[in-house]
């Protein structure tokens, strides 16, 4: 994680899109945070992040902004480490859970023999690495004003 940050070069104080843009640069790819409606948000594909050399973040319009800020700099840190979904996606605020929670609720590992249980073990693991790597990104996020912030997801 430390050689990414590295690579990274961003400074304590740097915008959200300033980190989105040095993500794009580091990794050549084409990262586009969309805002999107209630109806946009009900057709967004569950757990794709990165499609050909291009990654979409969908952020709901309705969540709190901190929320927002949340998820991008969560997919962020999954594109960084090199992950092309996300186990969480579409992230909404009102469905808060852990990945091992999701895997619980959705029946994979019950029953299922080793193989659900170790892909569900895999995709834990993914989640964890990078909610660490988004903890450390947080704290380098300059955080917009109240005035400001929907300037940031337009």
């Amino acid at each position: 994680m430390d050689r990414l940050f590295e690579e990274l070069e961003v400074e304590c104080g740097a915008s959200v899109q300033c980190i989105t843009e040095r993500v794009s640069a580091l990794l050549m790819l084409d990262i586009e945070v969309e805002v999107l409606t209630e109806e946009e948000w009900n057709a967004v594909p569950q757990f794709v992040l990165v499609e050909g050399d291009r990654a979409r973040i969908p952020v709901r319009g309705s969540d709190p902004r901190w929320y927002r800020l949340h998820v991008v700099i969560h997919e962020l840190a999954h594109l960084l480490c090199g992950h092309s979904r996300c186990e969480a996606l579409p992230m909404a605020f009102e469905r808060l859970r852990k990945p091992a929670q999701a895997c619980v609720l959705a029946g994979v590992g019950a029953g299922g023999g080793s193989a659900a249980s170790d892909v569900c073990q895999e995709q834990a693991d993914q989640e964890a690495e990078a909610e660490a790597l988004a903890h450390r990104l947080g704290a380098y996020v300059l955080v917009p004003q109240l005035a400001s912030a929907d300037a940031v997801w337009s």
